[in-house]
């Protein structure tokens, strides 16, 4: 995968002109959201975020988010064996809330909450998945992604936004400090960090020679 700065993407958000796409990138960006938790999902019934699930407060704004994964059918026991009857299982908290603070980015605060306010009310993006990628391919021509036996590039790429996210948390560019893999992997939905800090987590040594420095 490839890393964007957040500076380069922040400058690269605010310069798409459409203002409906700029704010489903944001959105989902901010929300470190899957594609299926903002749009119409491929599968379950989820519906797309809707302009109630993001309330205003005085310092942030706070996007609450369904998740896409909360549950999982679990088909075999713990020696492999079939089960007869497949298990639904809990694998994350059903909904979490996404606090984003105008003190650190107002920029991508008032691009989702004009944006919101816009609409009022009901469905913010309702829009299919498969559209929601295009709108990627189309902005962000660049960003190819290997994904299976698909080499010349995954229609998924949208994905990265939530990858990059995640990698900004962990990097200290959101927040000036670095944030725990724990609780960035619960405002993105995950249950472990060991996904998102195996695949997402482009942390450097140079990301901390300041420290380094004021340390020894």
């Amino acid at each position: 995968m490839e890393l964007i700065s957040y500076i380069d993407l922040k400058n690269h958000l605010l310069s798409i002109s459409d203002s409906k796409i700029r704010a489903l990138f944001c959105t989902i960006y901010a929300a470190m959201a899957r594609e299926g938790e903002v749009v119409r999902p491929r599968y379950g019934n989820n519906k797309p975020l809707q302009a109630e699930d993001i309330k205003p407060f005085e310092n942030r704004i706070e996007i609450t988010i369904h998740s896409e994964k909360s549950k999982r059918i679990k088909r075999t026991d713990k020696f492999g064996r079939l089960l007869e009857i497949p298990r639904s299982i809990s694998v994350a908290p059903r909904l979490r809330v996404v606090p984003i603070y105008r003190n650190r980015e107002a920029w991508l605060a008032d691009i989702i909450e004009d944006f919101c306010i816009e609409k009022n009310s009901g469905p913010l993006f309702d829009y299919s998945t498969r559209w929601a990628e295009y709108q990627f391919k189309k902005w962000f021509p660049d960003i190819v992604s290997n994904r299976g036996s698909d080499k010349s590039g995954s229609s998924h790429t949208i994905h990265w936004l939530r990858a990059w996210r995640y990698s900004h948390y962990r990097r200290g560019s959101i927040t000036g400090a670095v944030v725990d893999s724990k609780l960035a992997s619960m405002l993105g939905g995950w249950v472990s960090s060991a996904v998102p800090e195996k695949f997402y987590d482009f942390t450097r040594i140079e990301d901390f020679h300041s420290v380094l420095e004021n340390v020894f």
